[in-house]
């Protein structure tokens, strides 16, 4: 195995555990039952800061999938696999196309993934009237996520050089 790819392997189990430490530990549940706020999407903005594509959407999306089994939120796994990771892709690409000059837009303009992502998924299932209150939750989150993110890349871009 290439020294790269145990690299990445090892970075995406470590980030995983973050994201599902982050996601379980302050999950502060919504009003009307539906889901949860976490500190999450930091994890899933960080590994994909850190991974890229494909491991960064890849570990995204099945920790925060896990983190809802673990929870009991199991309704949610897919969701969360597709959302998450939707999130995390659509970060390395913004990244792509701004190289770096507009990095917090790149975590802001990701983070939508989160209320987007998951109005869809809860209008199919509960309907658009039961999904819409939780907007604004799942906006909250995943501003504080991607703020949190932003606020810890400089320091895991030091951490990562200093690794490598």
């Amino acid at each position: 195995m290439k020294k790269e790819t145990i690299q990445k392997l090892t970075f995406s189990g470590l980030l995983a555990a973050a994201i599902i430490l982050l996601t379980t530990l302050v999950a502060i549940p919504m009003p009307g039952g539906l889901g949860f706020l976490n500190l999450g999407d930091a994890g899933v903005l960080s590994a994909a800061f850190i991974l890229g594509s494909p491991w960064g959407v890849l570990c995204a999306g099945a920790a925060s999938a896990l983190s809802d089994l673990l929870l009991g939120y199991a309704v949610y796994a897919p969701a969360s696999f597709l959302v998450k990771g939707a999130m995390a892709g659509l970060f390395v690409l913004l990244r792509r196309l701004l190289h770096d000059k507009a990095l917090l837009l790149a975590f802001l303009v990701s983070s939508l993934c989160v209320p987007a992502g998951y109005f869809l998924y809860e209008a199919m299932l509960y309907g658009a009237a039961a999904a819409a209150p939780n907007v604004l939750f799942n906006a909250l989150q995943g501003a504080i996520g991607a703020a949190v993110a932003y606020a810890a890349h400089g320091f895991l871009t030091k951490l990562l050089q200093r690794m490598r």
